[in-house]
């Protein structure tokens, strides 16, 4: 029998903080995030890919997502070689006014070389150039182009490997 409780107790003991609340008041209970609907009847399905490709191989990927009902978008980033977990679990809002696109920098090497963006129409996006160093990039009618860097909107490039 006191073989037994030890057990229950030691079985306590392993569940972390948040999991005991068995007896605690509603408002110390810990809660999840709201869930994002894009609309009052959300059907997403696996929509597509778009492959990254230097010298026609390929180094990551943007897998696209869909709702049935209202045709929202959404992409999750895939680089090969980067086994960090992403800045957003599940689906990503993105606004109204923009689309998703892909910021490629010349300056960059390999898998540092692009990176997933939320574009709008006439705008600027933070991006982390060569030393970490942060710089603005102008986009004008959903693209990013300057000396240094360019962009495509996964929009149109679902199902295709683009060259970068």
């Amino acid at each position: 029998m006191m073989q037994e409780l030890n057990n229950a107790n030691n079985l306590w003991t392993i569940l972390s903080d948040s999991e005991k609340t068995v007896g605690k008041p509603e408002e110390e209970k810990p809660t999840a995030p709201p869930v994002y609907k894009c609309c009052d009847n959300p059907q997403i399905t696996y929509y597509g890919v778009v492959n990254l490709n230097i010298d026609e191989r390929t180094i990551g990927s943007v897998d696209v997502w869909r709702c049935g009902v209202c045709k929202k978008q959404f992409c999750e980033e895939k680089q090969l070689g980067i086994e960090e977990l992403a800045e957003v679990v599940g689906m990503p809002k993105i606004d109204p006014d923009a689309k998703w696109a892909v910021s490629v920098c010349k300056l960059q090497q390999g898998k540092y070389k692009w990176k997933l963006v939320k574009l709008k129409e006439n705008s600027t996006i933070q991006h982390e150039c060569l030393d970490e160093k942060v710089i603005s990039l102008k986009s004008e009618n959903f693209k990013i182009e300057d000396e240094q860097h360019w962009s495509f909107l996964i929009e149109d490039n679902v199902n295709k490997a683009i060259e970068i």
